[in-house]
């Protein structure tokens, strides 16, 4: 079963029927229905669209750490939990005194697991700006909100990326600008730092642009490396291209110390075809 997510409350409303158009909870509109993405897929099917844009919502399995919490928090075993948390706070502020900030990140942030050279990979075609991308982990759409002067400027924006936490980062980002905004690619580069330095996340940005043409779109690569919340130096390539109006980006980040992540990362970048 697939699920559209309603924008507003985070509802997933079952796509069961082509007529779907109101949040089953908040009783907002949903985007994009059937009908809005129909327009933008005139031969498109209804199970096409499902398959683009419905979630999956996995079922939550039992789980023995639920189990135990629940078991903790009785009476009896209060002053138990009371004791294991004051322990553990302290064990979180040694480790962070011993190892640093850079170790404490560098364990969140794994890298790339050696599956991902075997495996089979996806391949999709996604975006109104029709691109045709393959990767190891499932894209998800994940539109993010604009600034209102940006807003302003743009016709349509797409982004997807991979949800799940795999040491590398995939984003997609596609733009169509109105007729009347200059779009460059010296303008890209410049917006997709911006993007990557919001809320401080990536500072000392180092790399390197290279001139590439994809699919006879004129377009630039970017390699190199930044500082991740000032600890962690992660590697990134940002792939940008543009044709008339409209602007792809492909944005992989994934551990600088990780040799599979970069082969993971270039094996992503060649697949990429603009339809």
């Amino acid at each position: 079963m697939k699920y559209l997510r309603c924008q507003h409350c985070g509802h997933p409303n079952p796509l069961t029927s082509e007529y779907l158009t109101f949040c089953d909870t908040c009783s907002k509109k949903l985007t994009p229905t059937f009908g809005d993405w129909k327009i933008l897929h005139p031969t498109g099917s209804f199970a096409e669209y499902t398959s683009e844009v419905g979630v999956v919502i996995k079922a939550e399995k039992p789980s023995r750490l639920k189990t135990a919490l629940r078991n903790a928090m009785l009476p009896a075993n209060k002053s138990k939990l009371v004791l294991f948390l004051s322990l553990l706070l302290v064990l979180i502020a040694v480790t962070g005194s011993l190892f640093g900030k850079k170790a404490v990140i560098s364990f969140l942030y794994q890298k790339v697991p050696s599956t991902y050279l075997y495996s089979s990979w996806t391949t999709a075609t996604i975006g109104r700006q029709a691109l045709e991308i393959s990767t190891p982990v499932k894209l998800w759409i994940h539109d993010q909100p604009l600034d209102e002067e940006t807003a302003k400027t743009i016709e349509y924006a797409k982004s997807y990326s991979n949800e799940e936490e795999s040491g590398i980062r995939i984003t997609v980002n596609m733009y169509s600008y109105l007729p009347s905004v200059t779009n460059t690619l010296e303008q890209a580069i410049t917006a997709s730092h911006l993007g990557m330095q919001m809320k401080g996340a990536a500072t000392d940005i180092n790399c390197k642009p290279v001139p590439v043409l994809i699919s006879g779109v004129q377009g630039v690569l970017e390699e190199g490396n930044y500082l991740y919340k000032g600890a962690l130096s992660l590697a990134f390539c940002n792939l940008i291209m543009i044709k008339g109006n409209n602007r792809w980006q492909i944005l992989l980040q994934y551990r600088d110390d990780d040799p599979i992540g970069r082969q993971v990362a270039q094996r992503v970048l060649k697949s990429v075809k603009i339809k």
